[in-house]
């Protein structure tokens, strides 16, 4: 099952809008874009810094993943590594038909393995799914996540887990 990630560009802008629309997605992943142009208007702003990705998963587009870096001052500053970098991490499979199938974990494999590459220094990740999202969890557990805490956010209620590379 090869998995390639695309930076996400204006032309994908229909797809991701509609993935934003999707029940699936709107339970755990909702920034309130109900339009394209409010997708366009959040996504593509300037100063917006956290990368965002289209995955294919045997060259069908299936979902996004976006990446942060974890800086001082960020919510989750406090959970950084204490030595390199931490970046934060956010995936949604798009496809209905492709969730409960086990891609969550091969994704954030895959996507960490390019990260890694990228930034030699990357030493820890986070991810915060909500933790009603039990498959989020399990997936990211499967991929070697470990929880960290639980935490109220803007986003609401989220299970901050880590997970601790190896140096490249």
């Amino acid at each position: 099952m090869p998995i390639s990630f695309e930076p996400l560009a204006p032309a994908h802008l229909p797809l991701l809008h509609r993935w934003l629309q999707e029940g699936h997605v709107r339970a755990f992943w909702d920034d309130g874009e109900r339009t394209a142009d409010a997708v366009r208007a959040h996504y593509f702003r300037v100063g917006w810094d956290v990368p965002g990705f289209v995955f294919r998963v045997d060259g069908r587009a299936a979902g996004f993943i976006q990446r942060e870096r974890v800086t001082p001052g960020h919510e989750f500053a406090r959970w950084a590594a204490p030595e390199g970098e931490t970046w934060g991490v956010d995936l949604l499979i798009g496809e209905a038909d492709l969730t409960g199938r086990g891609l969550g974990a091969a994704v954030i494999q895959a996507f960490l393995a390019h990260l890694q590459a990228e930034r030699p220094a990357l030493h820890r990740v986070l991810i915060d799914p909500s933790p009603a999202n039990t498959r989020a969890v399990r997936a990211y557990a499967k991929a070697g996540f470990t929880p960290l805490t639980r935490l109220r956010t803007g986003d609401g209620e989220v299970q901050l887990m880590q997970l601790d590379l190896p140096a490249s």
